[in-house]
């Protein structure tokens, strides 16, 4: 049988959360920026997307992230992100996982091994590996800057009153809720229930005109070392299983902003896998009038498994199917 589509990818997993990392079968994009060239790939190739996320190939959880040449003098690699319902400009675990896949498979250069720069939609991303021995065991990223938006928006949603929100951004903008006055739990039986809360919250908030990427729910932490549970949700697709990079900086502005946490202070973000991101403001810029904050969050990746993913025309089922 002869194959005319063939697609090669690293899978890795982050505190739970997989990224499907594209290492080549991409056309050729157009763009001056990671940015551009993924605002093409949308445009043109999205069935890409459809193909390594929908079932058979992929599932509601599987998030992308594509490798691509970058425009930026200063990385190393471009960067881009999308999942099964949307394209993001920023995600934090699986640039996690990206910084631990491309060093532990030999694509970083010797030379910048302990530190190197992804492009990404959102703007430049540092990349540090700690090591042991000859693996790598832990990634920081230095993500894009991180800023609070808007305090204690005020909202009605599911028959509750006045709940308030908090907007912050950490590469994609969150509203951050505290999820136990709805009486829920971030535990897996609920993820459903979350999911459906959260596209209730991005609704009117929407409607108020306050758009958020994602919302962030935050509980009590099971574990004694860990400062908040937590789990993000657009309110479509799989909620994310990890702490969420992006989302964890947006907090650590908040946290920073409203005098609950101190530079350099670190704070740990436990998710619904029980695994931790620690998260660390690294200082305090100004921009524009407006206050943000370098951040810096560290975690475990791992390598689960090497796809060459072929398409045939005969298969009835190439471009996937999708289930809620």
């Amino acid at each position: 049988m002869r194959f005319k589509e063939m697609i090669d990818t690293v899978d890795t997993q982050t505190a739970g959360e997989p990224t499907r990392i594209i290492l080549s079968g991409i056309p050729k994009l157009v763009g001056n920026t990671v940015r551009e060239k993924r605002d093409y790939f949308k445009e043109h190739y999205d069935y890409i997307r459809t193909r390594l996320t929908y079932e058979p190939r992929g599932h509601a959880g599987m998030l992308l992230a594509a490798v691509v040449p970058p425009c930026h003098p200063d990385a190393d690699f471009g960067i881009f992100y999308m999942d099964d319902v949307q394209y993001l400009d920023m995600c934090g675990h699986a640039s996690l996982g990206v910084g631990t896949a491309l060093q532990e498979i030999g694509l970083v250069p010797p030379e910048h091994k302990d530190e190197y720069i992804i492009e990404t939609p959102a703007g430049l991303v540092k990349i540090k590996n700690t090591f042991k021995d000859d693996y790598v065991e832990y990634t920081t990223i230095r993500n894009v800057n991180a800023y609070v938006i808007e305090n204690e928006v005020r909202i009605d949603v599911d028959g509750h009153t006045d709940v308030p929100v908090n907007l912050a951004y950490g590469g994609n903008v969150f509203a951050i809720m505290n999820l136990e006055p709805f009486g829920l739990k971030l535990e897996p039986a609920y993820v459903q229930d979350v999911k459906a809360l959260s596209k209730k919250v991005r609704q009117v908030l929407a409607d108020m005109g306050k758009p958020v990427n994602l919302v962030q729910w935050y509980t009590t932490p099971k574990a004694q070392d860990a400062d908040l549970r937590v789990m993000h949700s657009s309110g479509g697709g799989c909620p994310d299983r990890s702490p969420g990079g992006t989302g964890t900086s947006a907090k650590l502005a908040w946290l920073c902003e409203n005098g609950l946490l101190e530079v350099d202070q670190p704070f740990v973000h436990e998710g619904i896998c029980d695994v931790n991101f620690i998260g660390t403001v690294k200082g305090i810029v100004e921009n524009n009038g407006r206050k943000e904050y370098i951040t810096e969050i560290s975690a475990k990746a791992r390598i689960t498994g090497f796809h060459k993913f072929v398409f045939d025309d005969t298969d009835d089922l190439r471009e996937g199917v999708f289930f809620e």
